[in-house]
């Protein structure tokens, strides 16, 4: 028996250790807080750099509302975890679930769609009318409901003949297919870009139209359950684009809808805003709040490039709908969505529902195509699945079937890096390995040329053990250096339908403004076609009306994590790259590297055909074809072939630099943080994210807790490229790189360049940005080349 003295003693020590704790914690955070002047000008920054958004400008005016303390919020560069809460917290499953799930909800209300009102009663339903086809009765009514009756919404239910109960979907559009298929079609007036009078009716709730949209789902909800025809229990919600944005959120705050089908709904759906964006070249938080201004909550905009400091994104949408089915539906080249994003929401959420029990209620479908891309069958053949009408199973299958741990212990890899003859040079390790290129007292070009070598072979390790390859032009294969069309101007030569569409002929027919490509831009430029390396398509282009017998100065424009459109872009209203490139008097060579694009089918069984080589190696050999491809053309200038990457493309570039002398410069646009450097508690991830998250390098992963041992660093790498001129941009806000550390690899490798007289070769440009390529930085980096790159004649 415990004694009631000793209890309470027990309770007073216990209590000041909470309190002990408590006050601790907020030292820590006021410690790491943010004043109210760094959020001020973090606002200033926002209306000088960001382009204007006017009715924004108008909301902050109005409210005066400020950034968030972004560094109060936890940073997931990557996803949030579904099973943390947000002062970090472990989720303990399934109980926790109902606690996290509200909690989840509130950061979306908070950040994301606003703050929603509670759902009020249905007043009434007025008749409007009512129509009887063949098989089926049409019937229209107004809903009433709200501060005095205020708020209607027109619905249409079409209801088959039979008898009942029937399954209902909402939504617009397929309601032919759905009657033959024994469901009730609804849906209800307005849409996502009409302005509504709730936010007069409710003027203590903040919520955008999305959340409008969403809040009114409700309604019609009430409405079907008044309906004796309807099934209750099996009550759908569907929607495309926009309208697939607003289903889920739909799903999520409203438990009787018992399935959703989210088409292509980009990001604010089921697509992370922060595997989107500028830096995956396609939307995210700034351009949609640009474009839409309406969507969503104000506030979001403030996390454009701060995208890791929200604390919600598509994988908890997701996972508020669970254990209740969700559909996740795209095009292959859907331009506002990406593949690999898609998939990366989906197994974090297929977390949840396992957790819950009900993994088989989380689907994907993926169909040939871009947006628009749809399949209304299809469609319902899951949802009979999902409400038990159908035996049949359905099958999620994934195009990036990444699992580093299956190929770690598949091919038995260790991250011993021996290399032959490279041990005699740098010495061995402990372990019997090579040690790493240190990019020690280098006092002489011999001293240079001898890290050179070295990292050359610590690259080559890294990349991974290529297979055999031919030389260009042996073996009279069809893969290899030949000319395509004569030049023409460019057009639209696209079918959406196609396995492998012409993203290129699609994206220049659009002649948007959103992809950079629009008249009387393109109009400067003349293509042709040309096939290289093993198989890979590359369009050329250059200035139109090029004379006879011209020698250009070339550059292969290397993308970053464009997964849908390859070397295209889209929601970037700057020039694109590679027509800034051609009017500035350059041929371009672009094309899709492995896993974008048109050859996005090329990842997934990559590591089974080539276990142990890499992507990156793949890309690299990719580009030093396309060399071997310039060569032969007659109007580039073999000798001035130089390379222009962004992101992803940076890194190529850079890499491909330093084994390839046949490259005579370099810009690489946030292309890389040092390695070694590159831990697990830095904000970007660490190396994990380009060998556990995607299979760019496998063997970095193996390196991951002894980042120290990574064979070699960037500023190797830059060494190994001098003296020739490599132009390096690296905006302070990047969070997928420490800008402090890639200045310091800089200044490590600029004794290289000194010693051959080229210090001024190697620059750096840090524009006070996140990771993005405005005009203004474009600008700059192609007058760096004009300066520093072999000249244009």
């Amino acid at each position: 028996m415990h004694h009631p003295i000793a209890s309470l003693n027990g309770l007073r020590v216990f209590a000041c250790f909470i309190r002990g704790t408590l006050l601790f914690l907020a030292m820590l955070i006021t410690a790491r807080a943010m004043t109210v002047e760094q959020r001020r000008d973090h606002l200033a920054w926002m209306q000088q750099n960001l382009p204007a958004v006017p009715e924004w400008n108008a909301w902050q005016q109005k409210t005066g509302g400020l950034p968030p303390d972004f560094d109060a919020l936890r940073s997931a560069n990557f996803l949030p975890d579904p099973f943390q809460f947000a002062d970090g917290r472990a989720v303990a499953m399934p109980a926790a679930w109902p606690q996290r799930r509200a909690e989840i909800r509130e950061l979306f209300e908070k950040h994301v769609v606003g703050r929603i009102p509670p759902k009020p009663m249905l007043d009434r339903v007025v008749p409007l009318e009512e129509t009887k086809g063949e098989g089926y009765l049409t019937r229209k009514v107004r809903l009433e409901y709200g501060p005095d009756s205020k708020a209607t919404t027109e619905v249409t239910v079409t209801i088959p003949a039979g008898r009942g109960p029937f399954p209902v979907l909402i939504g617009s559009g397929w309601a032919g297919a759905l009657v033959r298929r024994g469901y009730i079609s609804a849906s209800y007036s307005g849409s996502v870009d009409q302005v509504s009078n709730l936010p007069q009716l409710y003027p203590d709730f903040d919520f955008a139209t999305m959340g409008q949209r969403a809040w009114i789902s409700q309604m019609v909800v009430d409405y079907l359950f008044t309906l004796p025809e309807v099934d209750q229990a099996r009550i759908a919600v569907t929607g495309y684009s926009r309208e697939g944005k607003m289903a889920m959120t739909a799903a999520a705050i409203d438990p009787r809808v018992a399935a959703v089908i989210a088409g292509s709904t980009g990001v604010g759906g089921v697509l992370p805003w922060r595997l989107s964006g500028e830096r995956g070249m396609g939307e995210g938080i700034e351009s949609t709040t640009r474009m839409f201004p309406l969507w969503f909550a104000p506030q979001i905009r403030f996390f454009s490039g701060h995208e890791d400091r929200l604390p919600v994104d598509a994988n908890l949408l997701i996972s508020l709908v669970a254990p209740r089915a969700c559909l996740m539906n795209w095009g292959l080249n859907d331009e506002v969505s990406n593949v690999w994003g898609g998939e990366q929401s989906y197994h974090s959420a297929l977390k949840v529902y396992r957790a819950l029990g009900q993994p088989d209620r989380l689907g994907l479908m993926r169909l040939p195509g871009f947006h628009g891309a749809n399949d209304q069958e299809l469609c319902l053949d899951w949802l009979d699945i999902q409400f038990g009408r159908s035996s049949r199973t359905w099958t999620n299958n994934l195009l990036y079937p990444w699992d580093f741990a299956e190929w770690k212990k598949r091919t038995g890899e260790t991250g011993e890096f021996r290399v032959s003859g490279f041990e005699s040079r740098v010495g061995a390790g402990a372990s019997g390995t090579a040690k790493p290129v240190a990019l020690s007292s280098v006092a002489s070009v011999a001293d240079a040329e001898k890290l050179s070598t070295d990292t050359r072979a610590a690259v080559q390790w890294l990349l991974g053990d290529a297979p055999p390859r031919l030389a260009p032009g042996a073996g009279g294969g069809r893969g290899f250096p030949g000319r395509g069309p004569s030049s023409t101007s460019m057009k639209p030569v696209a079918n959406p339908g196609q396995l492998a569409p012409d993203v290129a002929g699609w994206v220049v027919g659009r002649n948007s403004i959103e992809f950079g490509w629009n008249d009387p831009d393109r109009s400067a430029a003349d293509t042709r076609r040309i096939r290289f390396g093993s198989g890979v398509t590359g369009d050329l282009y250059f200035p139109a009306g090029t004379p006879e017998g011209a020698k250009l100065p070339t550059v292969i424009w290397l993308h970053g994590y464009s997964y849908p459109l390859g070397y295209m872009w889209v929601y970037r209203r700057d020039l694109h790259p590679v027509l800034a490139l051609v009017k500035a008097g350059y041929a371009v060579l672009a094309f899709d590297q492995c896993g974008f694009g048109g050859r996005q089918g090329e990842i997934g069984p990559f590591y089974d055909r080539y276990p142990h080589w890499s992507q990156l190696g793949r890309m690299v050999e990719d580009t030093r074809a396309a060399i071997d491809a310039l060569e032969k053309e007659t109007f580039v200038d073999a000798q001035r072939i130089t390379l222009f990457g962004y992101t992803l493309g940076g890194m190529v570039a850079l890499h491909t630099a330093a084994l390839d002398s046949r490259v005579k410069g370099v810009v690489s646009v946030s292309g890389f943080t040092p390695m070694r450097t590159d831990t697990a508690d830095r904000n970007t991830g660490g190396v994990a994210r380009l060998s556990l998250q995607r299979p760019v390098v496998p063997r970095l992963g193996l390196f991951i807790g002894r980042e120290k041992e990574i064979p070699y660093d960037y500023d190797a790498l830059l060494a190994a490229i001098a003296p020739r001129p490599v132009f390096v941009v690296q905006p302070t806000r990047d969070r997928d790189a420490t800008p402090s550390d890639v200045r310091a690899a800089i200044e490590r490798a600029r004794p290289a360049y000194a010693l051959h007289g080229a210090a001024d070769q190697l620059g750096l440009d840090e524009p006070n940005d996140y990771q993005r390529l405005p005009a203004a930085t474009q600008d700059r980096a192609i007058a760096w080349m004009a300066e520093h790159f072999p000249k244009i004649k």
